[in-house]
């Protein structure tokens, strides 16, 4: 590809960058996912013979972009996002009159199973909960931060981000900038109050160094505790717990709070808001549960199982 048509698809790809947090006001986190999918498409595109951008998002192009993800053994789950990150970029350049058609949706896509979520059960939940040492201030900040996720169902960017000024300790409600963009008011559990309360009079002032901020939860050097510090707090948690074989994250703590609240009788929709889920199909992953409640009854009651 000629050095001319590879400055320009950069160009593009930055563009590209600003659509998605101006126009679709997507998270850091998605932006970077999409671009990521695009560098390597570009990447893959440096040995080829294209001349135009036309060609470049033709169907036999991306077809052979797809040919060569298998041949590298990316799963299916992953080449289906790396086609809608494509198919987003070839959408944005139309829009854009950049190129005159968009082919992308003509792909094949592989075909992916539903992934069950992976969640917690109420008793591997206390487990978890009790292995933070609350005569030190990271045990309570910990503690702390983990029964918000489950008593919230946050997403670790959302309790990464929380400020103190997000808690209305007088409704029991926590403010939280979601995914989008797009702030949800979610009650907070008694239980979760409480350790709030203990966190911020015991435990936040011995991380809060010069600099004051108003984010919530603080590591060693007075600043925001970051996704990766989260996630690494939640592996080590999980060994103490003896949980390690389980292959929890963070994200699971989310999975059992919607888990337990259908389990106990909440309706879908009324979990689709509290998760901050646009689509309602998002959340009817977690009616697995009626299928497992039905396997316990057939395990229980049927002669020949």
């Amino acid at each position: 590809m000629e050095k001319r048509l590879l400055d320009e698809i950069k160009i593009l790809s930055y563009r590209f960058k600003d659509y998605l947090v101006i126009e679709r006001k997507l998270s850091g986190n998605t932006v970077y996912s999409y671009y990521k999918d695009i560098i390597q498409f570009n990447e893959y595109l440096k040995d080829s013979d294209i001349s135009t951008l036309d060609d470049m998002f033709s169907l036999e192009c991306l077809d052979s972009f797809l040919i060569w993800l298998y041949g590298k053994g990316i799963k299916a789950r992953s080449i289906t996002r790396k086609l809608s990150s494509i198919s987003l970029f070839v959408k944005f350049l139309r829009i854009e009159d950049i190129i005159t058609e968009n082919k992308s949706y003509l792909l094949n896509r592989p075909k992916i199973g539903k992934k069950l979520p992976n969640y917690f059960s109420i008793e591997e939940i206390e487990r978890f909960l009790k292995v933070f040492d609350q005569n030190k201030p990271e045990g309570i900040r910990d503690k702390t931060l983990f029964e918000l996720i489950y008593s919230c169902g946050l997403r670790v960017s959302e309790v990464s981000n929380l400020k103190i000024s997000s808690i209305y300790f007088n409704e029991s409600v926590l403010k939280v900038f979601g995914k989008g963009g797009k702030d949800r008011y979610v009650p907070i559990g008694e239980r979760a109050v409480l350790e709030l309360k203990n966190y911020l009079i015991n435990s936040r002032n011995y991380f809060e160094k010069k600099q004051k901020n108003d984010y919530l939860f603080l590591n060693y050097r007075g600043e925001r505790l970051t996704r990766k510090g989260i996630w690494k707090n939640l592996k080590h948690a999980c060994i103490l717990a003896g949980l390690i074989d389980k292959n929890f994250t963070v994200h699971s703590l989310r999975h059992s709070f919607a888990t337990h609240l259908l389990q106990n009788g909440a309706d879908l929709r009324s979990v689709q808001k509290l998760l901050g889920h646009k689509n309602i199909i998002t959340t009817e992953i977690y009616t697995h549960l009626d299928v497992s409640h039905l396997r316990d009854a057939y395990d229980k009651f049927h002669i020949h199982s």
